[in-house]
């Protein structure tokens, strides 16, 4: 097995991954105007998580509430997101797209297809899938990590 700790960044996977990640984060903003990278973070995400809390969001953005809220509170004004108040917790609010944001939505999923046919450029159709399966089982093998320093820690907290 190959230890990534003293190659060259150029052929690392973590420098990778987060290289080619950043990107696709710039040519990203390059073709999606009108909105701040974190605006359509947080609109993307409410695509496939709509009803969600604003502290559900800070997690999948992975930032702090706070920082949430005022995005939020942005995209409210901008007509694009609405707060509705949840059923199950009078103190909560839970966060859907209104239908002003299906526009922006199309033009942000087709602006990542177009960069994902650039990104893929040289790659048969077979490589592709077989790239996608090996990121998927990484991010798996990743969250299984990650789960078990959580696990880790708060056994950690109890033991102190």
């Amino acid at each position: 097995m190959s230890n990534d700790r003293n190659q060259n960044p150029n052929r690392s996977t973590g420098f990778l991954l987060r290289d080619n990640s950043r990107f696709m984060k710039v040519a990203f903003s390059e073709r999606v105007s009108g909105l701040t990278q974190a605006q359509w973070g947080a609109l993307a995400q409410l695509s496939r998580h709509e009803g969600l809390n604003q502290v559900g969001l800070a997690d999948l953005l992975e930032v702090q509430p706070i920082t949430v809220a005022r995005l939020i509170d942005k995209l409210v004004s901008l007509g694009m997101v609405e707060r509705r108040p949840d059923p199950n917790d009078r103190r909560a609010q839970q966060l859907f797209l209104t239908d002003k944001a299906q526009p922006l939505l199309n033009q942000m999923w087709d602006a990542a297809d177009e960069i994902l046919d650039e990104a893929y450029a040289g790659f048969s159709d077979e490589e592709r899938t077989m790239f996608i399966d090996m990121l998927v089982r990484m991010r798996s093998n990743l969250a299984r990590v990650a789960q078990g320093g959580a696990r880790n820690r708060d056994v950690f907290r109890k033991a102190s």
